[in-house]
Parts: structure tokens; sequence; C-alpha cells
């Protein structure tokens, strides 16, 4: 087997939604996992990301303002504000900038909350938590192994400190489509084997950004889980 890293992201993407905002501030509690994401840079490293729906009923659609770099913005638009928001280091409080503060990429809610600040959306893009991912080094894969019609494991040994102690075998289960095992263990090593197919680290399955190993994901993973057992 090839020198190559590869990621398998573990959980799924934390999301918090706002409505009827009276500010221009959004506290993620409990759609985020306990610790909550801290760090002034956890946004602009691209962390997490917040979206607004524009509102299309009366006057709110002209009530709400929006910075010239959105172009114009209709009635039901998805848009990404992370360019125009803060976090704060450890409260993770975001705090949305107004078009007057940001010309370009600010946001100012409508000053009528009722039902008009409504699906201000937080998703997380990025693991901040022990055991959201982990990644292996391709030369101590193995053993690839069929568990199911839908479950193939993967068998690594263990990662530093933990041969000779608690965890010897450290093995990554992968949920595909029904019958695909050949077509996922053909994908996993045709990136491995061939330095032409890849360079760098490698998803092989992120669940918190829905990216496979393949852009065919002729294999139709779904998800991956994690265990470490003794030999």
């Amino acid at each position: 087997m090839r020198d190559k890293y590869l990621y398998f992201g573990l959980a799924a993407a934390g999301t918090e939604t706002f409505n009827d905002q009276a500010d221009q501030t959004l506290e993620l509690t409990t759609g985020f996992v306990n610790p909550i994401p801290v760090g002034v840079n956890y946004l602009a490293n691209g962390g997490a990301k917040v979206e607004v729906t524009a509102h299309s009923s009366g006057t709110v659609a002209a009530s709400q303002q929006w910075g010239s770099g959105y172009g114009t913005v209709t009635a039901g638009d998805v848009v990404d504000i992370t360019r125009g928001c803060t976090i704060h280091a450890t409260s993770a409080v975001i705090t949305m900038k107004t078009v007057a503060q940001d010309p370009v990429y600010g946001f100012t809610i409508d000053t009528d909350t009722t039902g008009n600040n409504d699906n201000i959306v937080v998703t997380q893009l990025k693991p901040y938590e022990s055991a959201d991912g982990f990644v292996y080094n391709s030369k101590y894969l193995r053993g690839v192994h069929y568990e199911t019609a839908t479950t193939t494991e993967l068998h690594f040994q263990g990662k530093t400190g933990d041969v000779g102690a608690t965890h010897d075998v450290d093995t990554i289960t992968v949920t595909h489509g029904s019958a695909k095992f050949k077509e996922f263990a053909n994908e996993l090593t045709d990136v491995i084997a061939d330095d032409n197919k890849v360079s760098g680290m490698v998803v092989v399955r992120d669940d918190m950004r829905d990216i496979n190993l393949s852009v065919q994901n002729a294999s139709e993973i779904a998800s991956v889980a994690q265990t470490a057992t003794a030999s």
C-alpha cells in the first residue's frame, strides 16, 4: 500500500435555527455539541456558515437590508452571510454586521421581528470535538473485511500509543449501498495505489459535509463509524 493519509469524518453537522431575531446576535446553544465551538477565527477558518432566507410578505423584503456583495436578493433566496459575521472568542455568540457597519457583506435584520427574521441558520462545516474525525496512514491498513451487504470494515493498526496497551486494532465501519463491497474496495485501492488519482489527504467519507471518496461514488457511501478494540 502507498503512503496516503485517509480521513474519516464521523460526526453529523451541528445546526441551529434562529427565528424572530430581535437583534444582530446569534447565541449557539442546543444545536451544537457541548462544548460549543470557540475561537475568534472559527468562522473565518470555515468552521461554520451563517445563512439567511430572504422573506416575501408585505414590505419585509424591503426592510431586510443586504450588502452590495450579495447582488440582487429576492424573496426566498438563501444567502450565505458568513463573511459579514464575527464570533466571540469564548462565548460563541455570533454577531451579524449591519449594512452600515459593512456595506459589502453586512446584513441588517427587519426591525419588525414578528416572523420576519425567521430561518437564520448556522451550520457546522468542520469538526472541533474529540472523535469527530480520524486520519489513518494507508500503510497501517491491515485488512478490508466484508461484514454485511451494506457494511465493510477497514482494520488499521492501532494509532500511536495504542499498540500493546488498550487498543491494538482500530476499525472503521463504512456503510454503503447494498452489494457495493466491490465498488468500495475498488475506489479505495485506486486512490491508495495510484499517485495520479489524488495528492495529499484523501477524504474517504465526511458525514459532516457529505463528501465521498470519489465523485462518481459508485459504492454509494452513506456514513462511517470508528471502534477501537484489543486484538
